[in-house]
């Protein structure tokens, strides 16, 4: 199961602040998602909810650790699949019977390495996770008007950011994944905003191929906790007897 967590800014083309610079989206972006002294002060974060693919729906649980873990729970059939990375490196288990834990290889790695961000977003401290960022115009996007904001680095393959030009959040990714060789156009609309603990959080994620939306998976969430306890052993991978 892939998740995909993204961050964008929108800037009406005709309004008052079709001037701002790359510096001021991503300011205004970070107001909106609370303030960077609120997001710093987040050290843990626990998403649950559910994810509907086609033909199967599978509760899930993200857990994010600073500096650098992540966990993912999810239950198929009524077993338990996760997938982890522990800071240095990934591992999963899939929802079958009698599996072992395994470690994840290259790709997958990168995939989880990229998803445990308690930040949730690329445009937090962006160029101490090592990303770049560039303006590229506006778009008309749902009713509106979107700044496109092209994210590259950080280890994962670049994406196109588009942020509200009301509410200063993401709306909208884009980006192509090589996918068992083949590269594959994915685009993610994010939407449902809540605050939670001063802090905005998105409460529903559609991630498909731009070429087949009949292919959409959706992420619901149903719950955020911040800064819950959750012990480092969580995102270790469990050793033969475990």
């Amino acid at each position: 199961m892939r998740s995909a967590v993204v961050t964008l800014t929108l800037l009406a083309a005709a309004s008052p602040g079709a001037g701002q610079s790359m510096n001021d989206v991503v300011s205004r972006y970070l107001q909106a998602r609370g303030g960077i002294e609120r997001l710093h002060a987040v050290k843990t974060l626990r998403l649950t909810g559910r994810m509907s693919l086609p033909g199967a729906e599978a509760p899930f649980v993200l857990e994010l650790k600073r500096p650098a873990k992540m966990r993912t729970e999810f239950t198929v059939n009524g077993r338990k699949g996760i997938q982890a990375f522990d800071g240095r490196a990934g591992w999963s288990v899939a929802p079958l019977p009698g599996e072992a834990a395994r470690a994840m290889g290259p790709d997958e790695t990168r995939e989880a390495r990229s998803q445990a961000d308690v930040d949730l977003s690329p445009l937090v401290d962006a160029a101490a996770k090592g990303f770049s960022i560039e303006m590229q115009g506006r778009e008309a996007l749902g009713g509106g008007d979107a700044v496109k904001l092209l994210v590259r680095g950080g280890g994962g393959p670049d994406r196109v950011l588009f942020i509200d030009s009301r509410t200063h959040l993401v709306v909208r990714t884009e980006e192509t994944r090589d996918l068992d060789g083949e590269l594959v156009e994915f685009v993610t609309e994010i939407g449902d905003y809540r605050t939670v603990d001063g802090l905005t959080y998105p409460y529903r994620i559609d991630v498909a191929p731009k070429a087949q939306p009949d292919l959409r998976q959706r992420m619901d969430i149903q719950g955020v906790e911040v800064n819950p306890p959750i012990d480092d052993a969580r995102f270790a991978k469990p050793g033969p007897s475990s």
